[in-house]
């Protein structure tokens, strides 16, 4: 058994030892987003002077769980070819017979799945501190978000094949999770001009229909076409900028 659920199983089984040998590491990281969230939405309740009951932070609040799905769907390529560089075993994942592109394919489908997990989790966690002002048709908003996930996915790609080359650009890959805070914040629904950015249609979208929007099948095509233009992009770049790396001959290194 050599296909690929066969290499899906053995990378998700990596997935989970990593996890339990680095638990604690896991549960810090757990434990900073939930704090952050909470940090962010005291900030925002001392300086507005609004409460969640209220209801005018509800936007926010499934803004923030867009957020952490954006970031999961960006993450994995960029992460991955960073860890690797910096354990210096990046050049022993390419002569493994299913090559380095297609282990990252499967990694990235891992981490969507987890992400998908997480979106879920979070948008029942937004209706309990919402006290069910929020109406959220889970299959509509993870639907919606895995049809937007390649085009990050697609950036991510990008942002590796400048890792594989440059190596020292994590500032960059730092900054990346503030370009997804404003993916998310921008009104890109009803249809306009900012719509042509990655994800920006698709969460503006789930924040509209929350509050009662009806969206229209037109809008879940664009999302798709937006998608699929990017992921083709960003696999574009990663595949020019690794053979850029091949040939400068700093693949391996960090």
């Amino acid at each position: 058994m050599s296909g690929p659920l066969h290499h899906l199983r053995n990378e998700a089984r990596l997935m989970l030892y990593l996890q339990r040998r680095y638990w604690f590491e896991s549960l810090l990281g757990f434990l900073f987003i939930i704090g952050l969230f909470c940090a962010l939405l005291f900030s925002v309740v001392s300086v507005s002077g609004k409460s969640v009951a209220s209801g005018s932070l509800d936007t926010m609040i499934v803004g923030f769980v867009l957020w952490l799905f954006a970031t999961g769907s960006y993450n994995s390529a960029a992460n991955d070819v960073a860890e690797e560089s910096r354990h210096r075993t990046i050049e022993h994942i390419y002569v493994t017979p299913i090559g380095f592109a297609r282990i990252l394919a499967h990694r990235a489908v891992l981490h969507l799945a987890v992400a998908a997990l997480l979106l879920a989790v979070g948008i029942w966690i937004a209706g309990w501190l919402t006290a069910g002002r929020i109406h959220v048709d889970v299959l509509q908003v993870l639907g919606t978000a895995l049809l937007a996930a390649p085009a990050l996915a697609g950036v991510g790609y990008a942002v590796a094949g400048l890792l594989l080359l440059m190596k020292k650009v994590q500032v960059m890959h730092a900054l990346m999770y503030f370009v997804l805070i404003s993916l998310v914040a921008l009104p890109a629904y009803p249809v306009n001009g900012l719509a042509l950015l990655p994800y920006a249609l698709a969460s503006a979208a789930v924040k509209a229909s929350v509050t009662g929007a009806a969206i229209g099948p037109g809008v879940y095509l664009l999302i798709g076409l937006n998608s699929a233009v990017y992921l083709a992009l960003g696999l574009l770049a990663f595949r020019l900028l690794e053979r850029h790396a091949r040939r400068l001959g700093v693949l391996g290194h960090c």
